[in-house]
C-alpha cells in the first residue's frame, strides 16, 4: 500500500470514528439530567441500524421482515383524547405516552378550573413510556403508529431495528378512574430475543399539599391468601428503590388522590423505583417520578409476550379504589385504619339520609357521645363525690397526719362506703383516645371532606373555617380568623370551670395539675387553629355536649347524701 492510500485509510478512519462518537448519546454521571436526544437524530441512527439488520438477515437468509418503521413517514401525533363520563387524557406517539389527565368531576383546590390530576414536565418522562434495558432504540420518544383509534381507544405500535414489534393497546371504559392497557411484545425474527423493559407509573402527579397531604410513592406488595401491604414513602425520603418479592403496583399519591400503575399479569414486576424530579413550575417543585422494572424474558421466533396492566387515576375513596382489587389499601389512616373505615361508613350512612358532612359530623359526634356516655356519667360521678368527700379527707389527714399507713387506710374504706373509684376518672379517656384519633385521621384525611360544604361561611370541610381574611399574618394563627377554634377555646374554658377539683390543698402536684387544666382552653384552639373545619367543628360540638353532660351530673349527684360509717355526713340537698 502506497502513502497516499495508507494517509487516505487513516483519515477515513479518525473521520469514522469522530462521527461514530458524535452521534453516540452523551453519557452523564448517575443524577445529572440528561440531556434529550432530538427524534431527529433518533430517525437518522434507526434508518441505518434498520438497513444493517435487514442486510444481516438476508445474508442468513431468513424471510423478510416486512419493517415498516421508517420513522421519517410516522407523523408526530401530539393530541390525541381518550375520554369518559370522568376522565379526559391527551396521548401522544411520542412515546406512545399519558400527557395530562384531567378528572373532570372535581376541581383544583382554588375551585377555578378542574382538576389536573398528572401534567408531567418533560416528554422524555410521560407515563407509560417504555424503556428498553439497554434504551438502544430511544422509546421515550420514538414515535409510534397509531393503527387504531376511537373516543375510548387507540393503539400505538412500533417495529424495532432488532426485529422486536411493540404494541400498546389503551382503552377507558365508561365510569371507570383506570385505563385497560395491553403491551404485547412480538419477536418477528427467525432467533430468540431477550429483553426486559421499564415502564413510568407515574409523574408531575398534582401536589395538593399542605403540612398533612401525604405526598409520596406507594407500592402494593402481594403477600398471599388475597391480601395486599402497603408500602408508602413521603416525598422528603425519596428517592427510594424497593425490590421486595411480590410487587403487584406503584404509583403516587397526594392528600386525596392516587395515580397507580397496576399489573395484571403475575410475577411481572421485579423492582419499584421513585426518584426526584426537577420540575421548574413552582406549584410542582416536589416533583417525582415512580417507575416499574419487570423480569427478563426470551421471545421464541415469531412468538410473542404479552402483559396486561391497569392504570388507576382517580380519588382516595373506596367506592372508586374498589374498581381495581388491591387497591383499597390505599385508604391508609395508621393503627387506627379499622376504626377509621367504620366511622367513615357511618358518616356516609348519615349523608346518604341527609346530604350535607356537616350534618353528618354532628351526627356522628352525638352518636360517639352517647356510646361513650355510660363511661362519662360514671367518670364524671366519681369526680364529682370526690369533690364532695373533700372535707371529709382533710379531716382524715388532720386526724392521721402522724400516720400516714393508717391515713391510707380510712381514706380507701371512705371511697369504698362512697363507691367513689379513685381511678375510674381515667376509663372513659382511655377509651375515647383512640376514637378520638380514628374521629381525627377521618376527619383529616377523607376524600369526603374534600370542598364539602356545610353552611354560610364554612364552605369547605378540608380547610379552616376563615370568615376574615387579614391583610396582615398573626404569630401561631395566620392571616386568617376562624371561628369555630374561638368557639371551641369558650366552649373549653367553661368545661374547665364545670370540671370538679378532685384535690388540691397544698400538694404542689394537684396544684400543677389544676394549672395545667387552666390553660388547655388555650392550647386546644391555638393546636386546632389552622386544621381542617371538620375536625374543629367535631370537637367544637363534642365540648358543647361535655358541658351539657356535666351540668346534668352536677344536679344528680346533688340529690345524693354522704354517709360516713352509717351516719350522714353532708346532705344532697345543701351540697355544692
Amino acid at each position: 500500500m502506497d502513502k497516499k492510500a495508507l494517509l487516505a485509510f487513516i483519515l477515513c478512519a479518525i473521520v469514522t470514528i469522530y462521527m461514530f462518537q458524535f452521534l453516540q448519546p452523551a453519557k452523564f454521571p448517575e443524577g445529572e439530567e440528561k440531556e434529550v436526544v432530538s427524534e431527529e437524530m433518533v430517525t437518522v441512527k434507526e434508518k441505518r441500524e434498520l438497513d444493517t439488520f435487514a442486510a444481516a438477515q438476508e445474508e442468513q437468509g431468513t424471510k423478510d421482515l416486512g419493517m415498516d418503521v421508517a420513522q421519517e413517514e410516522v407523523e408526530l401525533q401530539d393530541a390525541i383524547v381518550l375520554q369518559n363520563d370522568v376522565i379526559r387524557s391527551v396521548w401522544t406517539n411520542s412515546g406512545a405516552a399519558l400527557k395530562s389527565a384531567v378528572l373532570t368531576a372535581f376541581k383544583e383546590p382554588g375551585k377555578r378550573q378542574v382538576l389536573e390530576l398528572l401534567k408531567p414536565a418533560k416528554r422524555d418522562f410521560l407515563p407509560l413510556s417504555l424503556r428498553l434495558q439497554d434504551d438502544k432504540y430511544h422509546l421515550k420518544i420514538r414515535r409510534y403508529k397509531v393503527v387504531e383509534q376511537s373516543s375510548n381507544r387507540i393503539v400505538f405500535t412500533t417495529l424495532l431495528e432488532n426485529g422486536l414489534r411493540i404494541t400498546k393497546d389503551i382503552s377507558l371504559n365508561e365510569g371507570k378512574y383506570f385505563f385497560d392497557i395491553k403491551i404485547i411484545l412480538e419477536n418477528v425474527t427467525g432467533v430468540d430475543l431477550t429483553t426486559s423493559y421499564s415502564i413510568i407509573a407515574s409523574n408531575g402527579i398534582y401536589p395538593e399539599y399542605d403540612s398533612y397531604s401525604g405526598l409520596g410513592s406507594v407500592a402494593g406488595i402481594d403477600v398471599g391468601h388475597d391480601k395486599v401491604k402497603l408500602f408508602r414513602t413521603d416525598y422528603k425520603d425519596l428517592p427510594y428503590k424497593n425490590e421486595s418479592v411480590g410487587i403487584s403496583w406503584a404509583g403516587s399519591v397526594n392528600k386525596y388522590f392516587a395515580s397507580i400503575l397496576k399489573s395484571s399479569t403475575n410475577g411481572v414486576i421485579t423492582t419499584s423505583e421513585s426518584s426526584l424530579f426537577e420540575n421548574n413550575d413552582p406549584l410542582y417543585d416536589k416533583d417525582f417520578t415512580v417507575s416499574l422494572q419487570t423480569n427478563k424474558v426470551v421471545i421464541p421466533p415469531q412468538g410473542e409476550e404479552r402483559h396486561g396492566w391497569l392504570f388507576f387515576l382517580g380519588p382516595k375513596k373506596e367506592e372508586f379504589l374498589n374498581q381495581s382489587e388491591g387497591l383499597s389499601v390505599l385508604l391508609d389512616y395508621g393503627w387506627t385504619t379499622a376504626i377509621c373505615k367504620v366511622l367513615v361508613k357511618i358518616l356516609n350512612t348519615f349523608y346518604s339520609v341527609i346530604p350535607n358532612y356537616g350534618i353528618a359530623i354532628l351526627l356522628l359526634t352525638i352518636l360517639v357521645k352517647l356510646v361513650l356516655f355510660p363511661l362519662t356519667r360514671k367518670s364524671q360521678m366519681s369526680m364529682f363525690k370526690m369533690q364532695r368527700l373533700q372535707p371529709l379527707i382533710g379531716q382524715l389527714k388532720e386526724k392521721y397526719k402522724g400516720d400516714k399507713q393508717r391515713m391510707g387506710q380510712e381514706q380507701m374504706k371512705l371511697f369504698k362506703e362512697q363507691g367513689v373509684n379513685p381511678m375510674s376518672g381515667c376509663l372513659p379517656i382511655v377509651f375515647q383516645m383512640p376514637v378520638f384519633f380514628a374521629l381525627f385521621r377521618t376527619l383529616q384525611l377523607s376524600f369526603e371532606m374534600r370542598q364539602t360544604p356545610f353552611v354560610a361561611w364554612i364552605d369547605d370541610l378540608s380547610m379552616p373555617d376563615t370568615l376574615i381574611q387579614l391583610s396582615f399574618s398573626m404569630p401561631f394563627l395566620g392571616d386568617g380568623v376562624n371561628v369555630l377554634p374561638l368557639v371551641m377555646g369558650i366552649a373549653s374554658f367553661v368545661q374547665m370551670k364545670l370540671t370538679p377539683k378532685t384535690g388540691g390543698g397544698d400538694d404542689p402536684q394537684a396544684k400543677m395539675q389544676q394549672k395545667m387544666m387552666q390553660i388547655m382552653p388555650l392550647i386546644f384552639p391555638l393546636i386546632l387553629y389552622k386544621f381542617p373545619s371538620g375536625l374543629t367543628l367535631y370537637w367544637t360540638t363534642s365540648t358543647l355536649i361535655s358541658i351539657c353532660e356535666q351540668m346534668f351530673i352536677r344536679r344528680s349527684v346533688k340529690k345524693i347524701d354522704v354517709y360516713y360509717k352509717g351516719k350522714r355526713v353532708i346532705t344532697g340537698k345543701t351540697a355544692e
